[in-house]
């Protein structure tokens, strides 16, 4: 249960607010881009960008194809920019069609690329936020340019038979013409990868097939002259429900003189219920006596169907993985953060108040970890079970965090209904659980907050409640707390950290760790990413809670991270000595310590007189969303100098490519969250290899950060990973334990 833990404390670190929910967001765009990616048909997903008009944002390599354009011509271009003119009046219009009903609109439209001329299926959908607000529109189009073309030689097929049929009628017809003509229809019908019929609809209702093809022996289990005697043979094979849908299309062909387009189930004799697919294109003529004659083609499509069906599950397990907490089933913080603001919204409207619960399992740890194991996944279960049966209809509850649940009490006014359900919940998570080996006790903390006198915006409340979960843990455990209106202790110890960093440098209590980084080649430790601590009086090495941003609002985030810089460097200069080779010592560069120039050029001048610089610089995946000239400038400063540029936290979020070309990185860090799901979960086994891939296909290395388990370095050595970071191969240690280990290595004599 240790990755699952680790997990949980990388979502209890920090504040709760837009910048987390954000970092989730950005997760679901990355694995929207993958499964977008690995689609079969053509797909994109457009997005309004600043001036209002939509704008291509993601399309898959099936897209590109079907265009016959490389994707950086597709991304960031509007959609007139993109689609042919002769088709960009009906897509704009179908697109706007799609907007105002806010709902899936398909059509066919013949598509003029410089490639070639396709003809497609196109279809969109447009997705909107809670607050109703447009947040893109996903779009697919189904090439079908084979199936067209197939169509026109039915249509020639069908030219020729009709002379065929009149050339059998005429008594001084030449036999040899007669016989040239019936070889032809009869080669056609051979080649063609489905069934050519002739299906009649006779004034009195009834239904006749004068003619059908071998191939319906396969499509149907019938042979022709049993379909030509009695049409029947063929319905008993279409479930029933199935065949009046058919006879509708069918009636309305008739009626309009307009081509009949179907797809249908069949279940062939003797397949023990397997079922198949089959797809009907036909065109109609009205003969003389009013019967109206279609010649059409009969094809299977069973695969493509399953294929659909395949997608379609894939894509509805996505969607829950997604806003779904796969432990317990409850809805996650992505979620909760939407039902959440369209509660506010409602209890705004509705002139009523409402309250969030946020709970806490005391010493849950603990407490699995006496009952035996895998008691711990069983226990949050069980918790989340009896959290649901304390609530009434239309209240909602969901899981945050590791031991984290929040509670949505709609339509809660009276501060005392509040009291009451979190102490009923108290009391019931309070008795004994039975899993594992026996029994785990826990208790519960539990913190109010109220809209709207503790906040008017979804983070601020949550917020409010998290801070009132803290006091109560801090009280005791085991009971509940309020927000307090007008509470200062945040903002004191804010003011205080701050106080007191100002001095932490002068006064020498910042320190840097190092985590070894191995070479999965070699099973050698080759690098160490560098991890500032503060040694404060009174307290053990840490990194309080909000440091960073303290630093940066404060103006001090430039002077700790030269300092950082400076101290990294000294130690990678000493132990690449040591060792007689380049030791490579990585630190951690927030955007705000781009954002100064006269800062990022030093860097690049400490290394002037090395021969070989023993630095990288690791940035956040989300910086690379916001990039300026400016800071591509100093990041290729720092190239220029001999220093390599990791990307950390690659997959949490959507980086285009381009950004990745244009900075040419050298490394990047796969997010701890998929290396410790990999062992139990499909979704970030296939990002993590996908990443891989992509890295290696661009001339990039890859380094898996949160490796704890061997059945996780072996998996990743499989992959062809090259560098593995984590607790399995040791903790951050300070200077001199590290240059221990190093020593420690077989190489490191020479």
């Amino acid at each position: 249960m240790g990755s699952s833990t680790d997990a949980g404390r990388e979502l209890d670190q920090g504040p709760i607010g837009p910048d987390r929910l954000e970092q989730e967001a950005r997760s679901r765009c990355a694995l929207l881009a993958v499964i977008c990616e690995q689609m079969e048909q053509a797909a994109f997903i457009l997005r309004p960008g600043g001036d209002g008009q939509l704008r291509f944002e993601t399309v898959n390599q099936a897209f590109c194809l079907l265009a016959g354009l490389p994707r950086e011509q597709v991304l960031g271009k509007r959609v007139t920019d993109v689609i042919p003119e002769a088709a960009q009046a009906a897509t704009l219009a179908h697109l706007r069609e799609a907007l105002e009903r806010a709902a899936t609109v398909r059509w066919e439209a013949t598509l003029d690329f410089p490639s070639a001329q396709k003809t497609g299926a196109l279809a969109v959908t447009p997705a909107y936020d809670a607050h109703g607000q447009l947040v893109g529109v996903a779009g697919t189009v189904y090439d079908l340019t084979r199936a067209s073309r197939l169509e026109a030689q039915l249509s020639a097929a069908r030219a020729e038979t009709t002379p065929l049929a009149r050339a059998l009628r005429m008594s001084g017809a030449p036999p040899e013409q007669v016989l040239a003509r019936a070889t032809l229809l009869a080669r056609l019908a051979r080649q063609a990868p489905g069934a050519l019929f002739q299906l009649a609809l006779r004034p009195d209702g009834r239904l006749h097939c004068p003619y059908i093809s071998d191939a319906a022996q396969a499509l149907f289990g019938c042979a022709p002259a049993e379909i030509e005697a009695s049409f029947k043979c063929l319905l008993q094979c279409i479930p029933r429900r199935d065949r009046a849908r058919l006879r509708r299309a069918m009636l309305a062909s008739a009626l309009r003189l307009q081509p009949w387009h179907s797809e249908f189930p069949v279940a062939l004799p003797g397949d023990a219920g397997i079922r198949g697919w089959r797809e009907l294109v036909a065109a109609p003529t009205r003969q003389a006596d009013g019967t109206v004659a279609w010649h059409g083609f009969i094809g299977d499509i069973s695969e493509r169907k399953r294929i659909e069906e395949t997608i379609g599950q894939f894509n509805d397990r996505l969607a829950k993985r997604v806003h779904y907490d796969p432990l317990t089933g409850l809805p996650n913080r992505f979620l909760f953060g939407d039902r959440l603001a369209l509660e506010m919204k409602h209890a705004a409207t509705g002139g009523h108040g409402m309250a969030l619960l946020f709970i806490g399992l005391d010493r849950r740890k603990l407490a699995s970890d006496l009952a035996g194991q895998d008691a711990d996944e069983a226990l949050l279960a069980y918790a989340a079970r009896r959290i649901e049966r304390c609530l009434q209809p239309g209240d909602t509850v969901a899981r945050l965090g590791d031991d984290e649940f929040a509670v949505i009490l709609t339509e809660c006014g009276e501060v005392e209904h509040a009291e009451l359900v979190a102490q009923r919940l108290i009391d019931v998570l309070r008795a004994p659980f039975c899993v594992g080996n026996g029994q785990a006790v826990v208790s519960a903390s539990i913190g109010i907050a109220q809209y709207p006198d503790d906040g008017g915006q979804p983070e601020r409340l949550m917020q409010g409640a998290d801070q009132a979960m803290a006091r109560a843990r801090a009280s005791g455990r085991n009971r509940l707390a309020f927000l307090e209106v007008g509470m200062q202790a945040a903002a004191m110890r804010r003011l205080r950290l701050a106080s007191e960093l100002r001095g932490a440098l002068a006064d020498g209590q910042l320190l840097l760790l190092f985590q070894p980084i191995l070479d999965i080649r070699t099973s050698q430790i080759t690098k160490a990413e560098a991890l500032l601590r503060w040694r404060r009086a009174g307290h053990e090495p840490a990194l309080p809670a909000g440091l960073f941003g303290i630093a940066e609002e404060n103006g001090l985030i430039h002077e700790i991270g030269d300092w950082v810089f400076v101290e990294a460097a000294r130690w990678a200069q000493r132990w690449s000595g040591m060792l007689g080779r380049r030791f490579q010592v990585s630190i951690n560069k927030s955007q705000a310590e781009f954002e100064q120039p006269h800062h990022v050029p030093d860097w690049g001048e400490h290394w002037q007189c090395q021969v070989d610089p023993c630095i990288a610089v690791e940035i956040p995946e989300g910086m690379l969303q916001h990039l300026n000239g400016a800071m591509v400038s100093r990041l290729h400063e720092l190239q220029a100098a001999g220093i390599e540029i990791a990307v950390d936290g690659f997959g949490t979020g959507y980086s285009s490519m381009s950004y990745l070309k244009r900075l040419a990185v050298d490394y990047l860090k796969i997010d701890k969250s998929f290396v410790a799901g990999m062992l139990h979960d499909q979704t970030s086994r296939t990002i993590t290899e996908t990443i891989i891939v992509m890295a290696h296909k661009l001339g990039l290395k890859v380094i898996a950060e949160g490796v704890e388990h061997e059945r996780q370095r072996a998996w990743l050595a499989e992959q062809g990973c090259d560098y593995l970071q984590g607790y399995l191969f040791g903790q951050p240690v300070e200077a001199q334990p590290f240059e221990r280990m190093l020593a420690s290595q077989p190489f490191a004599a020479h």
